[in-house]
């Protein structure tokens, strides 16, 4: 289980390569989890759920690209969903948020394909979120090893206490941009000149896969481009402290919207938002989940 000296490192700098959390049996069935949505995708896609459309290129039919990210794998097979409730996940969670429990906000398939798929830029993930505030981190499992040839996280440490990234530096540089725009005045604000950055900027965080790496959601984050012949499969766990409220303002156009149960200003619940329950973990994905 994580230790207080993991726990002062994320602290410090806003991620933490944690280690091995699953079996190599769980990793065959997590594949093939994926494999299956892959398939469904090729033959048309599932559009059940408003987030189920986003990151699928179903028109190229191949099946090393037809999915770069899927929102919500939980929803659609089992073995995803047993794993929001592995322990040393749920409680590495909470211990580095300084939360008694955690939430899940939502997870997600990211694929990055051989050749095609490019440098993702240094961003902060929490401003694309309609969350209140930055107490949410997230779980970067790798389901191949990540390296830096295949585009492995590149992190900046500390860059979550930094205060030129802040939430209120955010919302100023935002209005100064906007008073230049009306003076028909350039002005780039902070988060403009990092996402020009080149990933080597960033620490490279290389995992086995069964492996995790925990970042906070102000810390900065990039991948490079996948240079090699194979594909570099992850999946990520967002997760929110207890009681998180919702801040429509900050990110309403966001895809999870429509499926909230719960009124802006509220906190975040919902079947679409399970609790991180270790109670519920059989020591393997493979396994139903304990009712």
């Amino acid at each position: 289980m994580i230790t207080k000296q993991q726990v002062q490192f994320f602290d410090d700098n806003g991620y933490l390569p944690y280690g091995k959390v699953i079996e190599p049996e769980d990793i065959k069935e997590l594949r093939a989890g994926l494999d299956r949505m892959i398939e469904l995708e090729l033959k048309g896609g599932d559009n059940s759920q408003p987030e189920f459309k986003y990151g699928h290129r179903r028109e190229l039919k191949e099946e090393t690209r037809a999915i770069t990210q899927f929102v919500n794998m939980f929803k659609r097979e089992p073995a995803y969903e047993r794993l929001l409730h592995n322990p040393e996940i749920c409680n590495s969670a909470a211990a580095l948020l300084h939360a008694p429990s955690v939430r899940l906000w939502h997870d997600q398939i990211i694929s990055k394909p051989p050749e095609d798929n490019g440098h993702f830029r240094f961003h902060q993930d929490f401003f694309f979120w309609p969350l209140a505030e930055p107490r949410i981190v997230s779980c970067w499992l790798a389901l191949d090893d990540a390296t830096v040839e295949n585009g492995c996280m590149h992190v900046v440490p500390g860059s979550h206490r930094d205060p030129h990234f802040s939430p209120e530096t955010r919302a100023a540089e935002s209005k100064r941009k906007a008073d230049a725009s009306e003076a028909s005045k350039e002005f780039e604000t902070y988060w403009e000149k990092m996402a020009k950055e080149p990933a080597s900027v960033g620490k490279p965080v290389e995992l086995k896969a069964g492996e995790c790496m925990f970042h906070h959601c102000l810390n900065f984050h990039a991948t490079p481009q996948n240079t090699t012949n194979h594909q570099r499969r992850a999946h990520v766990m967002i997760l929110m402290a207890e009681g998180m409220r919702v801040r429509l303002a900050q990110s309403p156009g966001h895809i999870l919207v429509p499926n909230f149960e719960v009124e802006d200003g509220e906190p975040l619940v919902g079947k679409g938002h399970p609790a991180c329950d270790p109670g519920k973990w059989t020591g393997s994905v493979l396994e139903p989940v304990v009712s």
